[in-house]
């Protein structure tokens, strides 16, 4: 199947930079590199690297004109602060321990996952409609904590509507195997939704009308977990809490995994 994922190499001012994992020949591993279409640049810093959410370029006239007004909004000043609703006045009455400080969570950009779906899937009967039971053909990861193939799972969905929106609900797991010479697996869970106008979120799940699709109008959004009983990545996954962007365009679902410190 050809990727939908298709663009020139990285000019030298964004490069992809070498991935910390298992030292092993990156002949025996599929492409995890491939170049793509999102509208970010990874961007190389002391922590490895990140993703940016706006990258500048002239051929990118949406992005200018945002960037453009972002720049004139901050030049006016802040906002004046809006009136508190009644409703927002009673919540703040009644907020426990209003003068306790408790860390934010921060989000760190930690993985990408790649996954094929099979073209063939199950539909089951449920009281509230249908859900989809899919399975994935191929995969890879990389990122922090290494690098290798995601070998099996599947993905349960739903579509939900409602008023003008639609949503569908994902609940997949994947098994990950790592680039070691003995390698390690990992069960790699992920639930959240896909939400949009009711016709294009059926056309991304469909091979041949996603082509003209264009996935970014529809935000994925997804909760990732890991578990695994290998002592060499245990530490760093067991205990972990994800956050996933995703983009979903025909048989082809990408992740972009956020972890939560």
């Amino acid at each position: 199947m050809n990727s939908w994922h298709s663009r020139p190499p990285l000019s030298d001012h964004a490069y992809q930079p070498e991935v910390a994992g298992p030292t092993q020949s990156s002949s025996s591993m599929p492409d995890i590199g491939e170049d793509s279409e999102w509208d970010t640049a990874l961007v190389v810093t002391d922590e490895w690297m990140k993703v940016a959410s706006e990258r500048r370029h002239s051929g990118w006239e949406s992005v200018e004109r945002k960037w453009v007004e972002n720049q004139a909004l901050q030049q006016r000043g802040p906002k004046p602060p809006s009136e508190i609703t009644k409703e927002a006045s009673e919540a703040m009455a009644r907020f426990p321990y209003p003068h306790m400080s408790i860390p934010t969570p921060q989000l760190d950009f930690d993985f990408r996952m790649r996954v094929i779906l099979n073209p063939q899937s199950a539909s089951v009967a449920v009281s509230d409609g249908f859900k989809k039971w899919s399975t994935f053909s191929d995969g890879t990861f990389a990122g922090r904590f290494g690098y290798g193939s995601v070998i099996n799972g599947g993905q349960e969905s739903q579509d939900v509507a409602y008023g003008n929106s639609a949503a569908t609900q994902v609940e997949a797991t994947h098994r990950l195997q790592t680039a070691d010479e003995v390698p390690a697996y990992i069960e790699c869970k992920t639930r959240g939704n896909m939400t949009g106008s009711p016709e294009l979120v059926k056309a991304l799940q469909d091979a041949e009308t996603s082509r003209e699709a264009n996935p970014r109008l529809c935000p994925f959004r997804v909760f990732i977990t890991m578990k695994t009983s290998d002592e060499r990545y245990a530490a760093k996954l067991n205990t972990g809490l994800w956050i996933g962007s995703c983009l979903w365009k025909g048989l082809e679902v990408v992740y972009d995994a956020y972890r939560i410190s």
